[in-house]
């Protein structure tokens, strides 16, 4: 009986022992397929920061790149300047990308003219909030040099300022009448005056200064005390219907004050390569800049 008794206790030991040893093996498992699971989320991660950084600087490389190639004004950019400057980015940033094994390259793409969409592109976001919670706008002013790429009256481009309510404040509408540019400017309710800018001119429109192509207009166009005393936004209606430029600036509810301006749009290509994964991304960049 002793025999039978120590043979039955060894049995028990080994049982004990190969469970025990299932468990650890189970928990080992559990933890490499863990590890290896977070090694791949933190690939992925990083891939998501290294582009997401690219794209900022890149963003930030182009709108000094258009500082740099400025001669004079704003319609005068030198696209050879621009490229040579976007290049000498690309090294650099090259090479920093290299230390942490990653190859960088960027494409500078050549400016273009702008479309009033979100994007600046021709199939960007047509309906969109330029700028949110004004206060004042010291200038704001729009051009529109081709009538060509402007829409007619049944797919005119509307501007106009909204209250935080959503009810419209000021509104401008703009289309192509037999290749003048036809403007239309309505306060809440009603209509303030028709104007026209016939083909000879520069399709200038200074909404603050109650300006067309430099001429001061009649009736004014009343945007600065229509919108007095408003917390409001400046929307763009139908932008994919025209080209041309916008500068704005002002201050904003809390008190900041803010300069937003669009006379080019360049769409840079930039990728990232690793041993495991190459990411590449096209993004439109509205020049000179946005909100600041």
């Amino acid at each position: 009986m002793k025999k039978l008794d120590d043979s039955a206790q060894l049995l028990l030991i080994a049982g004990f022992a190969v469970g025990v040893g299932i468990v650890v093996l189970t928990v080992m498992l559990n933890n490499v397929i863990y590890a290896s699971n977070i090694a791949s989320e933190s690939s992925i991660d990083t891939s998501r920061y290294d582009i997401s950084n690219a794209i900022q600087m890149t963003t930030e490389a182009c709108e000094d790149a258009y500082q740099y190639s400025i001669n004079g004004s704003h319609s005068n950019v030198d696209n050879d300047t621009f490229r040579q400057y976007i290049e000498t980015y690309t090294e650099k940033a090259s090479e920093n990308y290299g230390v942490t094994g990653l190859t960088f390259s960027c494409q500078p793409g050549n400016l273009s003219k702008a479309y009033f969409t979100h994007s600046g592109l021709a199939d960007g976001e047509d309906n969109w909030t330029v700028v949110k919670n004004i206060n004042t706008t010291d200038s704001f002013a729009i051009s529109i040099p081709d009538t060509s790429l402007l829409g007619n009256e049944s797919n005119k481009v509307i501007i106009k300022a909204t209250n935080i309510s959503g009810n419209t404040l000021w509104s401008m509408e703009l289309y192509n009448s037999s290749g003048n540019i036809n403007v239309t400017v309505s306060d809440q309710s009603s209509t303030i005056g028709n104007y026209q800018i016939s083909t000879s001119g520069a399709g200038e429109i200074n909404i603050t200064g109650d300006e067309i192509d430099n001429s001061y207009v009649t009736p004014e166009f009343d945007y600065s005390d229509l919108t007095a005393g408003q917390e409001y936004s400046i929307n763009i209606i139908n932008g994919s219907q025209a080209v041309g430029t916008y500068s704005i600036s002002g201050n904003l509810s809390t008190g900041q004050p803010f300069t937003q301006a669009r006379y080019w749009v360049v769409e840079p290509t930039i990728s990232i390569s690793s041993r495991e994964i190459t990411v590449n991304r096209t993004v439109p960049v509205s020049l000179p800049g946005g909100v600041q």
